[in-house]
């Protein structure tokens, strides 16, 4: 095992969630008041969460993104489109959205869902996925949840204590997580698994076939009795597989 590459996960999955917030501009324009906004962003299939709110994601017809919450936090929200990917946050000069302030919540709709980021304490939740490829992380104490994931490859990195909740299906299932983060994978199922934790992080899915597991820390993972791992790991971590 490379320990030397396990190390670096912390550093390299912080670096994967970077989020340029002193962009210059204002992001999309917001249409609305009070304590409803609107705003008009399309042509994007990922979506990148910094700060402490709440977004709400909804794979269906044509784009739509709305935001409720206290119309103070609603004036310092940013939602931009960067590529393919929406960009919620902060505005310059308003905290980031990390402040302790109250937080507002984002409802998004999108024809199709790639990838999913969550940089700090918020939540997000998803209700379902479907294709080739789902890359979800998080960095920080983030949450992020899927109802239902039905995809050919699916990848999930934290970089923090942030916990993430999936349900459905994969081909192949590839998770790493650098500090005390948690993939809860009870409800997923697939046929082949690759799993690396730096520290104290779980990991939890049902592989049904070969599975390489590599540790430094004192992790837990479980794939269930259907999976072949072969293990590679230093500390008190501990691994639980069919064979």
């Amino acid at each position: 095992m490379n320990f030397l590459a396990l190390g670096l996960i912390i550093p390299l999955a912080a670096c994967s969630f970077s989020w340029n917030g002193d962009k210059e501009g204002s992001g999309a324009a917001a249409s609305g008041s009070g304590t409803t906004r609107t705003f008009q962003v399309t042509d994007f299939d990922q979506i990148d969460l910094r700060g402490s709110d709440d977004v709400d994601v909804r794979v269906g017809t044509g784009f739509s993104v709305r935001a409720e919450g206290p119309s103070e936090q609603l004036d310092r929200l940013r939602i931009e489109r960067d590529g393919e990917t929406l960009d919620i946050g902060r505005k310059n000069g308003t905290g980031f959205g990390w402040s302790k302030g109250a937080k507002v919540k984002v409802y998004v709709t999108l024809p199709r869902l790639t990838g999913a980021n969550v940089s700090g304490s918020g939540n997000m939740a998803i209700d379902h996925v479907e294709g080739s490829t789902f890359e979800g992380g998080i960095a920080g104490s983030g949450n992020l949840a899927i109802a239902a994931v039905q995809v050919d490859t699916a990848k999930f990195s934290i970089a923090g204590s942030g916990t993430a909740r999936v349900r459905g299906a994969a081909r192949d299932l590839k998770v790493e997580i650098a500090g005390s983060g948690d993939v809860d994978g009870s409800q997923l199922r697939a046929k082949s698994g690759k799993v690396e934790i730096g520290g104290s992080g779980s990991v939890r899915a049902i592989v049904d076939g070969p599975a390489t597991v590599d540790m430094l820390g004192s992790g837990d993972v479980d794939l269930g009795p259907g999976s072949r791992c072969t293990i590679s790991k230093m500390g008190s971590g501990s691994v639980r597989c069919g064979r």
